[in-house]
């Protein structure tokens, strides 16, 4: 009977119990790696299949089916499939999301083209959708090698070899030819994928068959005398999975069982410890999101639209609650008046300022005009409202569509950058002015500043987290980068796309380190 006293010998006497875990997590394991060598190589083929075929699909249609030479076409699109099992069908469509061409094995999959379809077939990159997730990740190549980016230029997760892909879509862009603009559209089957698996699967089962059987004779023997111990820590583990974490198990042994429930009581006294902790900590988490949607509701929904000026903005932060805040408002004079600030520090209490200070700008202009005026009081407010070491920067400009000209005022912000269509140069306006909040008075100091805005001009407003993100722990973005960006992107044809452009730049040279502050971007260009 003593024999029976040691977990160990118990575990001796019932090796069969072993061999089906080992047979199972063998088999599992085999199947899973299996699987994603598989997908891997699937995504990896149907990539560099649509990256190899796509200009012969387009020139076979060209020279082929718009000319009527349905038999040659039939033939060189066979011969395309011929090359990977694994592509379903495929489709062209023009840049306005139209089908020129379709499979008839895919006809009826071709439903009308979604906005979030439409984005992909007219992006310059190609992109992919995984299956279950629905995410869109875009392929951009460089230095030999294939990034994986979401729209907005940033970085994201590549396709993982447990995901699938529903499709590809490849853009066709002749530059010599601007209406000759085509995406490929290719349909990935898994159906290559289910069948190697039901191979692979049906060769593990026959061989753990033997095993199992064998092993289920032995365990059947000894599993009586090492079972009820496991019942009784079993039912206690229920018990405070039910909520009833006082629990506690009585297990006369001196064996490992024994040793083991005195740690399971151990546990549960830990657990029922750290759950009051936890609870505190969720309770305070949620707090954060919700301070943070809260604040991104104060945002504007969208632009005001006005005459002659084209206008792009977004703001990503760095923690749940930030300390940067933006506002277009059209003024009762059909002006637009916009700002963008930024509150020292992050959470909560940047937040709470970002907030009023959101709140009161809106307030200020039903009796004050200016920009001058605005930033004196709303200075007046934070300095009696708020803390002595909160304070925040701004730079507040008046748009007038009717003179082309930009009057603003700053408050201890980053300078306003201009890049100038006639001269194709870039620089910082007149900046000054001291940070809201720190001292009562700041009249003598404040001053607002104008200038007429020609067409094609650009101006550019954000806050310190684009020229002080990090690459690494030794170098920052810096202005100088900063200012070749705008330079380099301001001739694209609208405010979005420098927008998107600019945060492209600062997002590939942060790679993968973490964002440290905040980022605000505006963009406003000079329309005819």
């Amino acid at each position: 009977m003593k024999l029976f006293n040691s977990v160990k010998s118990q575990i001796v006497t019932a090796t069969s119990l072993i061999i089906i875990v080992i047979l199972g997590a063998t088999a599992y394991f085999v199947i899973d790696q299996k699987t994603k060598e598989i997908n891997q190589d699937i995504f990896t083929k149907a990539v560099s299949f649509a990256e190899l075929t796509h200009e012969r699909v387009v020139n076979n249609y060209e020279h082929n089916y718009l000319q009527q030479a349905f038999a040659n076409f039939d033939r060189e699109l066979a011969e395309i499939h011929s090359l990977n099992e694994d592509i379903e069908g495929l489709s062209i469509l023009n840049y306005a999301g139209e089908t020129l061409y379709a499979d008839g094995a895919i006809k009826e999959r071709q439903l009308q083209v979604s906005d979030a379809d439409l984005e992909r077939i007219q992006a310059l990159l190609p992109s992919v959708k995984v299956n279950k997730s629905g995410r869109v990740v875009y392929l951009e190549k460089a230095d030999n090698e294939i990034r994986s980016i979401n729209f907005n230029g940033r970085v994201v997760e590549p396709v993982g070899n447990t995901e699938q892909i529903d499709d590809i879509y490849f853009p066709f862009r002749d530059p010599n030819n601007a209406v000759r603009s085509y995406t490929i559209h290719y349909f990935v089957s898994y159906g290559a994928l289910f069948t190697r698996i039901q191979d692979t699967a049906m060769n593990i089962i026959v061989m753990a068959a033997f095993g199992i059987i064998i092993a289920l004779f032995v365990g059947g023997l000894v599993a009586g005398k090492i079972t009820a111990p496991i019942h009784m820590l079993t039912a206690g583990a229920e018990k405070i999975g039910a909520g009833n974490l006082k629990t506690r198990i009585e297990v006369k042994s001196e064996s490992e069982i024994g040793k083991l429930a005195s740690t399971f009581n151990q546990m549960a006294q830990d657990l029922e410890e750290s759950t009051k902790a936890k609870i505190e900590k969720e309770k305070l988490t949620r707090e954060l999101e919700l301070a943070g949607e809260i604040q991104r509701e104060l945002l504007p929904h969208e632009i005001p639209k006005t005459d002659k000026l084209d206008i792009a903005v977004s703001l990503s932060s760095a923690t749940e609650v930030g300390g940067d805040c933006y506002d277009f408002i059209r003024t009762k004079n059909n002006e637009l008046l916009f700002y963008v600030a930024d509150v020292t520090g992050h959470g909560v209490p940047a937040g709470l300022v970002a907030a009023i200070s959101n709140a009161l700008v809106p307030a200020f202009l039903e009796t004050l005009s200016s920009t001058e005026e605005i930033i004196v009081h709303l200075n007046r407010l934070l300095k009696a409202k708020t803390r002595p070491n909160v304070f925040i920067t701004m730079v507040m400009g008046l748009w007038n569509s009717e003179k082309s000209l930009l009057t603003y005022t700053q408050a201890g912000h980053d300078p306003i950058i201009h890049f100038s269509a006639a001269t194709q140069s870039v620089s910082d306006l007149k900046t000054g002015g001291m940070a809201l909040g720190m001292v009562d008075e700041i009249r003598q100091i404040t001053h607002s500043e104008s200038l007429t805005i020609e067409e094609g001009d650009v101006i550019v407003l954000y806050t310190d987290g684009i020229p002080e993100a990090w690459e690494n722990e030794k170098e920052t973005y810096g202005m100088e980068r900063f200012r070749k960006s705008v330079k380099k992107h301001s001739g694209l044809s609208s405010a979005q796309e420098i927008h998107d452009a600019i945060l492209r730049d600062v997002r590939s040279f942060m790679g993968s380190y973490p964002q440290a502050d905040d980022i605000t971007l505006i963009v406003a260009k000079r329309t005819a």
